[in-house]
């Protein structure tokens, strides 16, 4: 390849990758619009009906925030920062079981940092490049990886059980003519929120599938090797998973830490329950239990693993609607709930930007760390 061709490459490339943030970001703004216009069509009629619609949506949304309770709201936000605890505490000990010892304070930054790039990647992908966000504690890129991997394949199951339980509860305490009313076609005779809520269920026990294959299964990490050895993947990675024979050993050591995997999960349900059941009170939500916002969060957030649009922003949203207009929440309100549901856990993790900062400059320098305890690769 000439000189001359290497330049126009990388400015092709460039462009496209501008063009997809930009087509995301127009995205995410058409769907926050929606939402908002929504919540405006939603609202009791004799609040300021002379206004556009959207512009109801925003003047109720903000209304609503002033209104909220701050002591309830900032229990939320505290339920968030224990699971964010919980899950750091989870990465750590997955790590240790792999002889790797690790800084809580670093590694809960680069947690963050994994949450973060989460929140704005299609289907949460971003959230595998926690172990870039590592590299500054020199932990080896195959351990890492195989130990997120190995997290995220308990953690889909455990929501794949809770998101059973979500419809089996929804279907015990919602009387038929609310499911009628909130969703009123029907497929070969089966209520279509039904079928949504199984489509959410069977999406995330698919992505368990494929998470528990990539950790464990030596035909599937063959095949991961051969895509994660694609030049626009290295490159986007860094190397990240370059390494197959220490992935291979790092991901059967994982194994050893699931029973702790699933006990800090369930906490970490629980705690998201908290979360999202204080959220309501502090909107003044005082008809749905806790145990009701405990199994429906597994059902709900399965909808942001679709790989479309970032975090499922939008359809996660409008699943949140429907769940609690199922339960008797004002739309409106479901509305309005979803969307600061939304915002909190954005906000807390911009903890996270000055690792991804530190991590991305790390990617793109020529001195990069060495990493601890490098293990030789083994002939295949």
């Amino acid at each position: 390849m000439s000189n001359s061709e290497a330049p126009s490459q990388k400015t092709q490339s460039s462009t496209k990758r501008i063009l997809k943030i930009t087509l995301q970001v127009l995205a995410i703004v058409a769907i926050v619009a929606v939402l908002l216009w929504y919540i405006g069509t939603t609202v009791p009629t004799d609040f300021k009906p002379d206004e556009p619609t959207i512009i109801r949506g925003i003047d109720f949304l903000f209304m609503t925030i002033l209104e909220m309770d701050v002591i309830y709201f900032l229990l939320a936000f505290l339920m968030y920062f224990g699971i964010n605890i919980f899950f750091t505490i989870r990465l750590r000990r997955v790590l240790a079981k792999d002889s790797v010892k690790t800084s809580f304070g670093k590694t809960l930054l680069a947690h963050y940092a994994g949450m973060l790039t989460s929140d704005f990647t299609p289907g949460r992908a971003g959230y595998v490049l926690t172990p870039v966000y590592l590299r500054d504690q020199n932990v080896p890129a195959s351990k890492g990886l195989s130990s997120i991997l190995g997290i995220q394949t308990i953690e889909f199951l455990v929501k794949v059980a809770g998101g059973i339980g979500a419809v089996a509860f929804l279907m015990y305490t919602v009387p038929a003519a609310v499911w009628t009313e909130m969703f009123p076609q029907d497929i070969a005779g089966v209520n279509i929120g039904i079928i949504i809520a199984g489509l959410g269920i069977g999406l995330m026990f698919l992505g368990a599938l494929v998470l528990a294959a990539f950790t464990w299964s030596k035909r599937a990490i063959a095949i991961f090797d051969r895509i994660a050895n694609w030049r626009f993947i290295k490159r986007f990675t860094g190397g990240l998973m370059g390494k197959l024979e220490e992935y291979k050993e790092s991901s059967h050591k994982t194994q050893r830490a699931i029973p702790e995997i699933f006990a800090l999960t369930m906490a970490c349900w629980v705690l998201k329950g908290l979360e999202w059941y204080f959220l309501g009170l502090a909107l003044g939500i005082t008809n749905v239990p806790w145990i009701a916002f405990f199994l429906i969060h597994p059902l709900v957030t399965a909808l942001a693993f679709i790989p479309i649009l970032p975090a499922g922003i939008g359809v996660q949203e409008f699943g949140i609607i429907g769940i609690l207009g199922l339960l008797g929440v004002p739309l409106e309100i479901a509305a309005v709930f979803a969307i600061i549901a939304r915002l909190l856990l954005i906000f807390q993790d911009l903890i996270g930007v000055p690792q991804i900062v530190k991590s991305t400059s790390l990617i793109f320098s020529r001195k990069t760390p060495q990493e601890s305890s490098p293990t030789p690769p083994v002939p295949i």
